[in-house]
C-alpha cells in the first residue's frame, strides 16, 4: 500500500514540475521586451513607428521600444554590444561584422526638395548655390548621400548657404529671399505637409517624361546600390503637387544581430508580412512596405530567419531540375539496357569461341586415338601446340574469359599433351624392338 503510495506522489509531483516549468516559460514569451533603436534626428516618423509596434506587440507579444538617435556608429555599437536587439538604419550604412543582420526594408526615405516660390526655369544647381538652402536632417548618413547627390549633379557644396530647418525655418515669415527645403523624409513627413499648406512647391530633379528613357535620376541611381528612382504622385497632399515628380528614395532597413534566434526573426517578418493592410489602415504610408525587394541592395546579409520566411514556399531543390532530370534517367535507363545487352552479347560470344576451341581439342583427341605411325603423332602434337597458342591469344584480347572454362580447357589440353608425348615414346619402343 505504502509503495503504490509514494509511487502515485512522485507522479503526481513529476506532473506539478513540469506544469510549473511551461508556466515559467509561457510567461517568459509573454513579457519578453525587445529594444529598437531608430538612427535619426526627427520624430515626426513617431506615427508610423507607433504602427510598427503596435503589430508586434498584439501579434507576437513582443514590447518593442523605440529610442531615437542620431549617431549610426552608436547605434550599431549597441547592437553589436547586445545593449538593443533591433536598429531600424537608412540602407546606404556600412559595417563589415558580419554579425551584423538585415531582416527587411522598410519605409523610404524620399529625398524632397521644395521652394518658397515657383523655380521651375532654374536648375537645381543654381537654386542651391545661390539660396539659402534649410537642411531636413543633418545626420552623418544624410551627409554620405547628399555628398554623393551633390557630386552627382555637379554641385559646389562649398557654396550652398546651409541652415538647420527644425531650428532656423520660419515658414509664416515674410521674406523676399527664396527660400530652398530639402531632406530625405517619408512621405507623411508633417513638415513637408505644413509646406505645402503654405503653398510651398516641389522641384522636380528631371522631367518625369525622361523616366525610362535614361533620365539623370536613373543613372544618379545606377551608380548607387542603395539609391533608387522615386514618383511621389500628383495629388497626393490634398490636391498637391500639380503634376508627378520624380526624385530618389533610399530605405530604411530593420536589421539585428545574428544570434538572434532564427523564430524570433522568422516570425517578426511574418507578422509584418501577414499584418500588411493592417499597417495601412492604421497609416497609409505602409502602402510602401515591399517584401519583393532585391536582396542584393541591402547593405547588410539577411539573417537566416527572414531567408527561411521569404523561402518558405520555394519547392525543393531537386524538383527545380525535374524536367532535366527525368530525361537524364531515361537515358540512363536505355544506356544501361544497352549496356546490359551488349554485356550479354559478349559474354555469350567468349562461351561460343571456349566451346569452339573445346571442339577442336575433342577433334584432336580423335585424331590421336587413330594415329599408328609417329609421323602422324608428331604431326597432331604440333596441332595442338598450334590449337593453345590461338586460346592464349584470344585471351589475351579479351575473346575469352579467364575463369573455369578456360581453366577446364587448359587441364585437358594438358592431357592430350601428355597422352600424344607418351604415344610418341610407345612408337619409338616398339620400333626399336622391331629392329631388335
Amino acid at each position: 500500500m505504502d509503495i503504490n503510495l509514494n509511487k502515485t506522489m512522485k507522479k503526481f509531483t513529476s506532473i506539478i514540475i513540469v506544469f510549473i516549468l511551461f508556466a515559467l516559460v509561457s510567461c517568459d514569451q509573454k513579457n519578453k521586451t525587445l529594444k529598437l533603436l531608430k538612427v535619426t534626428e526627427y520624430s515626426s516618423s513617431k506615427v508610423s513607428d507607433s504602427a510598427l509596434r503596435k503589430i508586434l506587440k498584439k501579434k507576437y507579444n513582443l514590447d518593442v521600444k523605440i529610442d531615437y538617435m542620431l549617431s549610426a556608429d552608436s547605434a550599431l555599437k549597441q547592437l553589436l554590444d547586445k545593449k538593443v536587439d533591433l536598429v531600424i538604419i537608412p540602407n546606404n550604412a556600412r559595417n563589415e561584422d558580419m554579425r551584423i543582420k538585415a531582416i527587411i526594408p522598410l519605409l523610404p526615405r524620399i529625398l524632397m526638395i521644395m521652394t518658397s516660390e515657383n523655380m521651375k526655369d532654374r536648375s537645381l544647381k543654381d537654386i542651391l548655390e545661390n539660396e539659402t538652402v534649410y537642411f531636413e536632417d543633418r545626420s552623418r548618413l544624410d551627409s554620405i548621400f547628399f555628398e554623393r547627390f551633390f557630386y552627382s549633379f555637379n554641385i559646389d557644396e562649398s557654396k550652398i548657404d546651409s541652415k538647420l530647418a527644425s531650428t532656423e525655418l520660419k515658414i509664416d515669415e515674410k521674406s523676399d529671399s527664396l527660400k530652398v527645403y530639402i531632406g530625405l523624409m517619408h512621405l507623411n513627413n508633417v513638415e513637408v505637409k505644413n509646406l505645402i499648406h503654405h503653398d510651398w512647391l516641389f522641384f522636380p530633379l528631371d522631367d518625369i517624361d525622361n523616366y525610362g528613357k535614361g533620365s539623370k535620376i536613373e543613372g544618379f541611381a545606377l551608380m548607387n546600390m542603395s539609391i533608387k528612382p522615386f514618383i511621389i504622385p500628383r495629388s497626393i497632399y490634398k490636391g498637391k503637387p500639380d503634376n508627378s515628380v520624380l526624385t530618389v528614395s533610399l530605405n530604411d532597413i530593420l536589421i539585428t544581430r545574428s544570434d538572434v534566434s532564427n523564430d524570433l526573426i522568422y516570425g517578426i517578418t511574418k507578422t509584418l508580412y501577414d499584418n500588411r493592410s493592417r499597417l495601412i489602415q492604421m497609416n497609409p504610408v505602409y502602402n510602401l512596405l515591399d517584401f519583393n525587394y532585391d536582396r542584393q541592395d541591402l547593405s547588410f546579409p539577411l539573417h537566416k530567419g527572414a531567408i527561411q520566411f521569404l523561402d518558405r514556399n520555394e519547392p525543393p531543390v531537386w524538383s527545380k531540375y525535374v524536367k532535366i532530370i527525368w530525361p537524364l534517367i531515361s537515358i540512363s535507363v536505355v544506356l544501361f539496357g544497352i549496356l546490359a545487352s551488349l554485356r550479354t552479347r559478349f559474354k555469350r560470344r567468349k562461351k561460343q569461341n571456349i566451346e569452339m576451341y573445346y571442339n577442336s581439342l575433342l577433334d584432336i583427341r580423335s585424331k590421336s586415338e587413330t594415329a599408328t605411325e609417329e609421323d602422324a603423332y608428331i604431326k597432331i602434337l604440333k596441332e595442338l601446340k598450334l590449337l593453345r597458342s590461338q586460346a592464349m591469344k584470344s585471351l589475351a584480347d579479351k575473346k575469352l574469359d579467364s575463369g573455369e572454362s578456360f581453366n577446364i580447357f587448359l587441364a585437358l589440353y594438358n592431357d592430350t599433351k601428355n597422352d600424344l608425348i607418351e604415344d610418341i615414346r610407345d612408337v619409338r619402343i616398339r620400333a626399336q624392338e622391331n629392329k631388335s
